[in-house]
């Protein structure tokens, strides 16, 4: 009778950790942006959002011929005050207050500017803050501490 070694199936411990290793690079790699087209995703709910907010502003103002300030946690506004669907869902609350003062330093009214706020939930890897939009068609952003006008860091 002849002693014929018997064929092993399977992987060899270098083989299961070469491609272990190819997974976490390939995951290293791919995390971070998965991480910013899930950020890039709520920034375009929060744009949509703030849009449709100022729209509803508008119409109120050409019935009443004023803005409405609504604070984000409004009960019963008349401006939406969230993005998506629900508010437990959305991608950020949005607020509506009256404009900055103007270059001379004069307080605005209601029935002069009003902006739209919206205020990211959770974390941004651009540490965005919020997006606003005025009814003057002023749009920008608050990154980190200051607010920019430069569309191309938030809208």
């Amino acid at each position: 009778m002849k002693n014929t070694p018997l064929k092993q199936h399977g992987f060899t411990l270098i083989e299961v950790m070469i491609v272990v290793a190819v997974i976490g690079v390939l995951a290293a790699i791919a995390y971070p942006s998965y991480i910013d087209q899930i950020a890039k995703g709520k920034r375009t709910e929060c744009r949509a959002g703030a849009m449709q907010a100022m729209q509803q502003q508008e119409r109120y103002f050409s019935q009443m011929n004023r803005y409405i300030e609504v604070a984000s946690d409004a009960t019963n506004p008349a401006v939406k005050v969230f993005s998506g669907d629900n508010l437990n869902a959305s991608a950020c609350t949005i607020s509506s207050d009256l404009c900055e003062d103007d270059a001379a330093g004069n307080a605005r009214t209601a029935a002069q500017c009003i902006e739209v706020r919206a205020t990211i939930r959770g974390t941004d890897p651009k540490k965005i803050s919020y997006l606003y939009l005025t009814s003057e068609g002023q749009r920008g952003c608050k990154v980190g501490s200051a607010r920019t006008t430069t569309e191309k860091a938030c809208w």
